[in-house]
């Protein structure tokens, strides 16, 4: 009988029972030895990755290779919340904010993001070729999102359109492709603040 490794195990009892006997006979006490493992083997691997919803976050030390701009493939447990006048969102741990103007503006590890009233001739004036982009809402808001890669790096672009208040253009630069998809997730899962719409509402009620 040939040497079988565990590898044939892994591939399931069909493919171990057929590699593994010399006469084209199935063993019986083989055959229900590899449905175990293959059955642990599946036990396993569901257990690993439904705390991240089926997906393999980039936190666990799977590198992320393609985004898309539809997707958010990032666990956030422990990020901090940052808030302006216009947005309220979470981000990784060390960003520290530095507004100028109306634009507010967060800084760490993953890069830079920036928010600020916008206007559709303003959005993505960084350039970049568009990788992926996606329809959204954030707070109700209808939000276009771009995913870019530039020179400067991975981009990522959101133009946000409420209704009772001015737009938000966001942008986002990060130097690889993990750090865009933590800006990414950020960004859909932001929320605008309070404070940008209500002068406008109590505007329209006079």
């Amino acid at each position: 009988m040939p040497n079988c490794s565990w590898t044939l195990v892994m591939l399931g009892a069909a493919v171990a029972a057929a590699g593994c006997s010399s006469s084209g006979r199935v063993n019986t006490a083989e055959l229900a030895l590899a449905a175990a493992a293959s059955e642990s083997l599946t036990v396993a691997l569901a257990d690993s990755l439904d705390p991240s919803g089926g997906y393999l976050v980039s936190q666990a030390g799977q590198q992320i290779e393609s985004l898309s701009a539809c997707h958010d493939p990032v666990d956030a447990r422990g990020w901090e919340s940052v808030a302006s006048n216009m947005i309220e969102m979470q981000l990784p741990p060390g960003f520290r904010s530095a507004s100028v103007g109306q634009t507010a503006r967060w800084t760490g590890p993953a890069g830079w993001i920036a928010a600020s009233p916008g206007s559709r001739s303003s959005y993505s004036n960084l350039g970049g070729a568009v990788t992926s982009e996606c329809d959204i809402f954030i707070s109700g808001a209808p939000t276009h999102v771009q995913l870019v890669t530039t020179t400067y790096g991975r981009g990522v672009y959101a133009s946000i359109r409420p209704q009772d208040a001015p737009a938000i253009e966001i942008s986002a630069m990060a130097r690889n492709i993990d750090g865009q998809a933590q800006l990414l997730h950020a960004i859909r899962y932001a929320s605008i603040s309070s404070a940008w719409g209500r002068p406008y509402q109590l505007q329209d009620r006079k």
